[in-house]
């Protein structure tokens, strides 16, 4: 292999080196806590568990998060040889798989909140206002939405018809808003509490694809009234509630119904740390405490007045089942985009010059992308298919400020030379590390 892949031992042994993307730490307390305590979980989970998790999310499907959360960052998993290209430098690392999952790990977690929210403030939302509302249901009516999911687009797709209609009103003629509606479970101490963030556009564009601003802020005691009766009646067709149920939550003088959108959203700025918020997953390493001797978990969050604590002590088990009643099941989405947010509507805007002038810097990037590359007749999809593989680069800069395809010695650009996966050579190859880190040659087949 030769004095220039001297590196990679450096690298691969010293994850913590300037300049060099760290591989998860196996040794965390979050980590130690799913190793430790998962069997313990598994074992409760029929009598104690499996109706806080809704009963909907079968433990098979769990126990294969766990698992990918488990292997996740193990080089014994398999992992990818990166070279810096500069011949003169030879400089090269192992990067390990990741596991890609969003409620258990922490860094995975973090590169999907970042791409996510990424694609939302620099592709899609224009360059408009917008104001964020926050939905929510009274308690009466949470557990319902823990035992069937489903009822998250019901709603969704309710709160957009509800807005969609007011701007109609409020300009007294047909205009086409766009809204993104993310929903979230979790509330303080990781309770099951379902809400809706949504950002909205503050106004909407006319037949003639002129845009008119039309602000709601207020009228908000109006929405809250209407979005109220519009979620029981909803609820009533479906046969998830009963009459009785409705009249009653009715008479209070405080339904549990609430509706707030006191945030503006005025720059590029506020759209990427507003929709990192709302894009966030459950759980926080931040908050989280880990005694491994005991099996228990202390969690800290700000002080919630209602149930006057801000610290809550865990076992290992209901730790685990809190943050495992927010995975949903397969096939429910966390974002939805109606209107001119919406995939069909988002297509038509190179042909309607009232919203491409508008349009985000990302989106107005990609569209020139593909003006350039059907000019000189390479398929998009390819184009498309090459950002996206180094996506997980541009994530890691902004995750730990440093990027994994910048070369540290150099400055060159790194290049993925191998993906290993077969056991027996993946051994190999770690053993010859073994070797080069106490000073051995390396063993001859891998000259």
């Amino acid at each position: 292999m030769g004095a220039a892949a001297q590196p990679l031992i450096e690298h691969t042994h010293n994850p913590l080196s300037k300049n060099q993307y760290h591989p998860r730490n196996r040794g965390t307390p979050w980590f130690q806590l799913f190793k430790s305590q998962y069997d313990l979980f598994c074992a409760l989970y029929e009598d104690e568990f499996s109706d806080q998790c809704g009963g909907t999310i079968s433990l098979r499907h769990l126990s294969a998060l766990v698992e990918r959360f488990l292997d996740c960052g193990d080089f014994e998993k398999g992992f990818a040889r990166i070279r810096c290209t500069n011949a003169g430098c030879g400089h090269e690392y192992l990067r390990p798989f990741s596991c890609k999952g969003f409620y258990l790990c922490p860094s995975c977690s973090q590169k999907r909140t970042l791409l996510l929210s990424e694609n939302l403030y620099q592709n899609l939302l224009l360059r408009l206002p917008h104001r964020q509302f926050v939905f929510t249901l009274p308690k009466m009516l949470r557990r319902y939405f823990q035992y069937d999911r489903r009822l998250f687009s019901e709603i969704s797709r309710l709160i957009y018809r509800l807005i969609s209609d007011l701007y109609c009103v409020a300009y007294g003629s047909e205009v086409e808003t766009g809204i993104v509606v993310i929903h979230q479970t979790f509330g303080d101490m990781l309770r099951f509490n379902p809400h809706f963030h949504l950002i909205v556009l503050e106004g909407g564009f006319d037949s003639n694809d002129e845009f008119k601003f039309l602000p709601l802020y207020g009228r908000i005691s109006s929405v809250q009234k209407i979005f109220t009766r519009a979620v029981l009646k909803r609820l009533l067709e479906l046969k998830v509630i009963s009459r009785d149920q409705s009249d009653r939550i009715l008479s209070w003088k405080h339904s549990g119904f609430s509706v707030d959108n006191r945030v503006r959203i005025y720059d590029d700025r506020a759209r990427k740390n507003l929709t990192e918020y709302m894009l966030r997953a459950p759980g926080s390493t931040e908050k989280f405490v880990f005694d491994a001797q005991k099996g228990s978990v202390l969690y800290h969050t700000k002080y919630n007045e209602y149930f006057g604590e801000n610290l809550k002590l865990f076992s290992g088990p209901d730790f685990i089942a809190r943050i495992m009643q927010h995975v949903p099941p397969k096939g429910v989405n966390l974002v939805r985009r109606y209107g001119i947010y919406s995939s069909r509507k988002r297509g038509e805007w190179e042909n309607r010059p009232g919203i491409t002038r508008f349009g985000p810097q990302g989106w107005l990037d990609q569209s020139d992308q593909k003006r350039q590359q059907s000019d000189i007749v390479v398929p998009i999809e390819s184009v498309e298919s090459k950002a996206r593989k180094k996506s997980w680069a541009r994530l890691l800069k902004k995750v730990y400020e440093v990027d994994p395809l910048e070369c540290p010695e150099c400055g060159a650009a790194m290049r993925v030379v191998a993906v290993i996966t077969d056991p027996p050579v993946i051994t190999r190859m770690l053993n010859w590390l073994e070797f080069k880190k106490r000073e051995r040659p390396p063993p001859q087949q891998l000259k």
